[in-house]
């Protein structure tokens, strides 16, 4: 319930612009939750396949040994 009826003024906002972005590489599935993996710059077709090679396909065989799983 809005009890006091100020206008907005520009002294209630604070402009910022945060140039930091942070990228993560995480994965889960029913039963798993994976560790997540820093991810440094931007995100392109060979760290991707990195990650994929480096960390997915690992943690897959891990949680699911007998092969029972997809990648999506």
């Amino acid at each position: 319930m809005i009890r006091n009826r100020e206008q907005l003024s520009p002294t209630h906002c604070n402009e910022l612009v945060k140039e930091a972005k942070k990228m993560f590489w995480g994965s889960f599935s029913f039963s798993v939750v994976a560790s997540l993996i820093p991810i440094v710059g931007m995100m392109n077709l060979y760290k991707y396949i990195d990650v994929i090679e480096r960390k997915a396909i690992p943690d897959m065989r891990k949680a699911f040994p007998d092969g029972g799983r997809k990648f999506q």
